[in-house]
């Protein structure tokens, strides 16, 4: 499961923040997990909040000013607050120090301090974008996860149905390949699904009768993509008894996959010697992208239907120019 501890965060960003660590290096690491991200009793990050504990307290000018400004009771009852169970670590910006009673606090509870070279939002921001990737809610599914006229495409498929010899063509098409057989899914937004590769099968697409290949090392790095947003989904699949007569030929109702709670568009596709799928799937996610801007192919011949018969009069003998 992702989780983050203040020592990963810090590693994670120490370059891009500017950050220096200043009190609390033997504290015990608090862990935060998905779950972290979806519980209602402490925020993420913020500014000095006296109300609701955030779990990343961010002190900048404004805030150290305020504080200083309490009298030694308030000053008291402000520190209960924000050294809540909730509490992970402390940021201080613009150039501000700790109050002394508070770095004891800090020291005494295990809090670690860290200063940051960078303003208070543009910490903020990067870190909640930050925290937002690491513990997104996450699933692991079987395919091979394509980068496909830029549209994030995952392919999936009884075994032994061709799905990597598939992707192989596509990437010999110029198309890019995220992951091969094992695809890491992450829900980085409401509305978003970022697909991935485990780091140990990075850069390699297995294919019966060739064995393991290294995609980036044969096609460039063109051909490898770290990560894309999944938009559709290709299922492979084999008609009973090879008989392609027996596939519905229309589909009027648009099919999905709920996938970490989201409804992601799918399109199966009938496997029969002869077809060839490399083309088949370049031409759903074509008319995937049309029907993204309003345009949908199978209504559109509908519509034309019916105006026909609407000026035939359903006998099928009219102008048919």
């Amino acid at each position: 499961m992702p989780s983050v501890d203040a020592a990963r965060l810090y590693a994670d960003n120490r370059t891009k923040l500017d950050l220096n660590w200043l009190v609390g290096l033997q504290g015990i690491p608090r862990v935060l997990t998905v779950g972290a991200l979806n519980d209602p009793s402490a925020g993420l990050i913020s500014h000095l909040n006296l109300t609701h504990p955030h779990r990343f307290q961010v002190l900048g000018a404004h805030d150290i000013a305020y504080l200083e400004g309490l009298g030694e009771d308030a000053l008291a009852k402000a520190c209960d607050v924000i050294f809540s169970d909730e509490l992970v670590a402390i940021f201080l910006t613009e150039g501000r120090a700790l109050l002394p009673v508070m770095a004891s606090k800090a020291e005494s509870h295990g809090i670690p301090v860290m200063e940051a070279g960078v303003d208070s939002t543009t910490l903020i921001n990067h870190l909640r974008h930050y925290l937002n990737q690491e513990l997104a809610e996450q699933e692991v599914l079987h395919g091979v996860f394509m980068v496909i006229l830029e549209v994030g495409v995952l392919i999936t498929g009884d075994s032994a149905v061709g799905q990597s010899e598939l992707a192989l063509e596509l990437i010999s098409r110029g198309h890019g390949l995220v992951a091969d057989d094992v695809v890491e899914l992450y829900r980085t937004s409401p509305e978003t699904i970022q697909g991935r590769c485990p780091a140990m099968l990075k850069d390699f697409l297995e294919v019966r009768g060739l064995g393991v290949l290294n995609v980036r090392s044969i096609f460039g790095e063109t051909a490898i993509r770290p990560r894309k947003n999944l938009k559709l989904i290709v299922h492979l699949e084999r008609p009973q008894g090879g008989d392609l007569s027996r596939c519905e030929r229309l589909t009027a109702v648009r099919q999905t996959q709920t996938i970490l709670g989201l409804q992601v568009p799918r399109v199966v596709l009938p496997v029969a010697v002869g077809r060839n799928l490399a083309v088949l799937v370049e031409a759903a996610t074509r008319n995937f992208i049309l029907e993204e801007r309003g345009i949908d192919s199978t209504q559109q011949f509908i519509d034309r239907q019916q105006r026909f018969m609407d000026a035939t009069g359903g006998d099928g003998e009219g102008d048919r120019t």
